[in-house]
């Protein structure tokens, strides 16, 4: 009896070990001591070394514009690195991506490693970059040039160290990322290769996204016959149908925690009429809805059209909504306690980034990925601000730093 009792509490605590190990999920690949070694170290010295020619190509990069859909150049550039580095296989796309490939052996991952090429810039074919300090600007030159430059070079650092990946990595140069994400979802659309990890090079330096926001709201347009300030008693005006619906809208109830149900809202335009003495003939709103869950998005979707559809019920109006029900949230269960994330997260800290922010709020190419099934996080590229003008600014100093991000994840995963 005592045997089978002693029996019991070593199978107890069996499982109850086992049970532990599961609720802390994976473990980081990286350790603090392999930033000490003659690799890593060489790796750091090399981009140290070509410090000047780094800013130098970042600049020149930048000058070469690229509005979403016109990235050709760019792309013809991205190609010939690719090649220069010693890639195995290099080539460009059906649909205009740059594409680099770096054999691993049989049994590694295949993982992706992605800069997008194109800037939300278009009509804008002459760029000059200005340097002040530590700080260079230009439209794109952080969103998201810097992080072509980091691309290029790790891969650079990695060769002059003489690295020998385990994986096989496929580096991208990708086209229209500002207009829904484009390039990378044709490309995953059409290989048959299945990919293990993706790593999407984009945001701010500390920003980590394990998840992809759905997208919702769109364009509410409200019609009426019209007529002169002195004849519109009892006529339907559309632009009391806007003011009224985006009041409602307003109220809307969105959570925001837990974190994985985060939602909002945003009445980001109006419009409507042609002269201050007549009854608009037709007037117009927009809302951006973005939610990490699904269910979340679909709720604020339904309470969004029944609102619009009610208020053109009561002011006599026709209605016309075009909604974005296509771009949806999704999460993979287990993401954020994954090794992937563990590992960026646990070299952010080493290298002391300041702001890390962790959340499944993802609004990059790695949500291509994600939707795939395929365990994505984006990395910073570099510290900056006014992303999206023509005064942008990117900081030089933490372009090296997100550089060596890319270099200890690469040798973390191997």
């Amino acid at each position: 009896m005592k045997k089978m009792t002693c029996l019991f509490c070593l199978i107890f605590l069996s499982l109850l070990a086992f049970s532990s190990a599961c609720l802390k999920g994976e473990e980081s690949l990286f350790r603090p001591e392999m930033v000490n070694s003659s690799f890593v170290q060489k790796m750091f010295s090399f981009i140290e070394k070509n410090r000047n020619k780094i800013i130098e190509e970042w600049i020149l990069l930048t000058e070469i514009p690229a509005p979403s859909g016109y990235e050709k150049k760019r792309a013809l550039y991205m190609k010939k690195q690719f090649e220069t580095c010693g890639l195995d296989e290099v080539f460009i796309d059906s649909s205009g991506n740059a594409v680099g490939i770096w054999k691993g052996s049989p049994q590694g991952k295949k993982i992706i490693m992605s800069a997008h090429m194109d800037t939300v810039f278009q009509g804008v074919w002459e760029i000059k970059v200005k340097r002040e300090g530590n700080v260079l600007k230009a439209p794109g030159i952080g969103d998201d040039t810097a992080s072509l430059i980091n691309l290029l070079w790790s891969i650079r650092a990695l060769k002059h160290a003489g690295f020998k990946p385990v994986n096989t990595y496929y580096f991208m140069g990708t086209v229209g990322e500002e207009t829904g994400f484009v390039g990378m979802q044709a490309f995953l659309d059409s290989t048959k290769e299945k990919f293990d990890v993706l790593v999407a090079l984009d945001g701010d330096l500390g920003s980590v996204r394990y998840g992809a926001l759905g997208f919702g709201g769109g364009k509410i347009t409200y019609r009426g016959p019209g007529a002169h300030t002195m004849l519109s008693r009892g006529v339907p005006n559309p632009n009391l149908a806007v003011a009224k619906a985006v009041e409602r809208i307003g109220e809307i109830k969105l959570p925001s925690s837990p974190i994985e149900k985060w939602t909002i809202l945003n009445i980001g335009m109006i419009g409507g009429g042609r002269v201050r003495n007549a009854v608009s003939q037709e007037s117009y709103f927009t809302v951006d809805l973005r939610s990490a869950d699904q269910d979340e998005l679909e709720k604020a979707q339904r309470e969004l059209r029944r609102i619009c559809q009610e208020v053109a019920e009561e002011e006599g109006v026709e209605i016309e909504m075009v909604l974005n029900d296509g771009s949806k949230a999704h999460q993979i269960p287990g993401a954020r306690d994954s090794f992937l994330v563990k590992t960026v997260v646990d070299i952010l800290h080493y290298l002391k980034i300041r702001d890390i922010e962790v959340n499944p709020l993802g609004s990059t190419e790695a949500n291509v990925g994600i939707e795939k099934g395929i365990l994505s996080v984006n990395l910073g590229r570099t510290y900056g601000q006014y992303k999206h003008t023509l005064n942008e600014e990117a900081e030089i100093d933490g372009l090296f730093l997100a550089m060596k991000q890319i270099l200890l994840l690469v040798y973390s995963l191997k």
